[in-house]
């Protein structure tokens, strides 16, 4: 199948939940906000799992899908509707629901992955729903621009951006210990610390971002199955 009969195939489904999913007076705000993703089978397919699960059974339209978190191609999203927000894991196969926002982040294990002590500084990094960065496709599909943090082939990432290469070992530098190994210590407990990493990667050398580096998640056009 091409890759286009895919994509509609994966629209016609959501369009068929979409009315059981939302109701009436939602109907159309929820197929405009479809539209603005089709050609995404990334958000189409968060899309898909989240009309046909209702996290816990609201029926409202999605209006706002947010990153959180990405590191090995596992995506921590924030999905929202005019009244709720969730927490999702996904990755380019499938997605799972994880809680409501005001319920914070519990899972451990998944806390644990991209580098949170607890739940409690989980929710310290991410105090401000308003705050979390918008996933749009077209930023995401651009290759000069890096899909995180936003900066062009060439300049250097947004400190703290989970897309930057560790100049010492070429892993992601927002997930690999070499923070901790530059300065002798578990974790970063303060904002001096982070400076001192900061001074210490400048002398190292930081690397610019370069589309090599963007996830593997993106579509790439395919000739059949």
């Amino acid at each position: 199948m091409l890759t286009g009969e895919r994509l509609s195939k994966l629209k016609e489904e959501i369009n068929v939940l979409i009315p059981y999913a939302v109701p009436p007076e939602e109907i159309e705000s929820a197929n405009t906000f479809l539209n603005t993703f089709a050609e995404d089978f990334f958000a189409l397919g968060i899309i898909k799992d989240y009309y046909q699960t209702l996290p816990n059974a609201y029926e409202e339209a999605l209006i706002k899908i947010s990153v959180l978190e990405e590191k090995e191609q596992v995506f921590l999203m924030l999905l929202s509707t005019t009244g709720h927000h969730y927490f999702y894991v996904t990755n380019a196969d499938e997605s799972f629901f994880l809680s409501e926002w005001d319920r914070g982040l519990e899972d451990k294990q998944l806390l644990t992955f991209f580098g949170y002590a607890d739940s409690k500084s989980f929710a310290k990094t991410h105090s401000d729903m308003e705050k979390c960065r918008e996933y749009r496709s077209l930023e995401r599909m651009d290759e000069e621009l890096c899909p995180s943090c936003g900066v062009k082939t060439g300049s250097m990432h947004t400190l703290g951006c989970p897309v930057e290469v560790c100049p010492w070992c070429r892993g992601q530098l927002n997930y690999c210990n070499c923070r901790f190994e530059q300065l002798d210590v578990e974790a970063f407990t303060d904002d001096i610390m982070l400076d001192k990493f900061a001074v210490k990667l400048e002398q190292k050398g930081r690397i610019a971002y370069a589309k090599e580096q963007r996830p593997t998640f993106m579509v790439e056009e395919e000739s059949g199955e």
